[in-house]
């Protein structure tokens, strides 16, 4: 029997819904971990002393949720500003993070990949112990605010600076 293809317009469409289908599924997983994470009102969270640390670059990061669990691995849900233009030192993270751009511009580069740009409402994975060359705010007029989780042993940071 003949098998049957798709019409080259078809063909061309499709790699846009699969990502398409999986950005939308990375979406409604992180909705679905702040839900399950936030037993109380963020603002709540917010307010609590020792959640926001502000670098001397003027990077804000505010922990959002952090769930310890029994097994000694912490869940962290944190939400970062960076001022406009604004960048981190060479470093590398001990786990997968998975980010979602809320505003602005986020450039990205590993070790041996190219430069990527990530803008409102793109979703991506940090890459567990591989060079992490450069990060920063595309941007040098508007503040870069995403949102990232990530789960690592008790106690351990997220940024590893060589």
């Amino acid at each position: 029997m003949a098998q049957e293809r798709l019409s080259h317009a078809a063909e061309t469409e499709v790699p846009r819904i699969e990502y398409d289908i999986t950005r939308r599924l990375f979406l409604c997983g992180m909705a679905g971990a702040a839900a399950v994470f936030l037993s109380r009102p963020l603002q709540a969270q917010i307010a609590e002393p020792k959640k926001t640390i502000v670098t001397p670059d003027g990077i804000i990061r505010t922990t959002l949720q952090n769930y310890k669990s029994d097994t000694g691995d912490e869940f962290k849900l944190v939400l970062t500003t960076c001022p406009p233009g604004v960048g981190l030192p060479l470093h590398h993270h001990p786990t997968v993070a998975h980010n979602y751009v809320l505003e602005g511009a986020a450039e990205s580069q590993y070790e041996g990949e190219p430069l990527m740009r990530f803008t409102t409402g793109d979703s991506y994975q940090d890459k567990a112990f591989t060079k992490h060359l450069i990060f920063r705010n595309g941007d040098h007029h508007a503040p870069l605010k995403y949102l990232f989780a990530y789960t690592v042993k008790k106690g351990q940071p997220f940024l590893i600076i060589p």
